[in-house]
C-alpha cells in the first residue's frame, strides 16, 4: 500500500468516526429533550438510527470537503524549495 492510499483511507476512517461521535452526541441531546412519555422503544430505535445515518453522512461529506480541500491546495501553494528565486523589492 502506497504512502498517499494509507493517508485516504485515514483520512475516511477519521471522517466517518468524527461524524458518527458527532451524531451520538445529538442523539443523547434529542433522548434528553424529548419528554419519555412521548418517546417510545419504537421512536426511539428509528430515531437512534436515523442519527446513525446522518452521522455516516456527515462523515462522508466530511471527507469529501477534505479530500477536495488536498487536491485543491496544489493550486495555492508557494513556489517552495525547487522555485526559482523571486526578484528582489525595489528598496534593496
Amino acid at each position: 500500500m502506497s504512502k498517499r492510499l494509507i493517508g485516504i483511507v485515514l483520512c475516511a476512517v477519521g471522517s466517518v468516526v468524527i461524524g458518527v461521535l458527532a451524531a451520538q452526541r445529538f442523539f443523547g441531546l434529542f433522548v434528553k429533550a424529548v419528554p419519555p412519555a412521548f418517546l417510545t422503544d419504537i421512536n426511539k430505535g428509528a430515531a437512534h438510527s436515523f442519527f446513525f445515518a446522518y452521522g455516516f453522512g456527515l462523515g462522508v461529506m466530511i471527507f469529501g470537503w477534505t479530500l477536495l480541500a488536498v487536491v485543491l491546495s496544489r493550486f495555492f501553494r508557494d513556489g517552495g524549495p525547487g522555485a526559482p528565486p523571486s526578484p528582489p523589492a525595489e528598496g534593496e
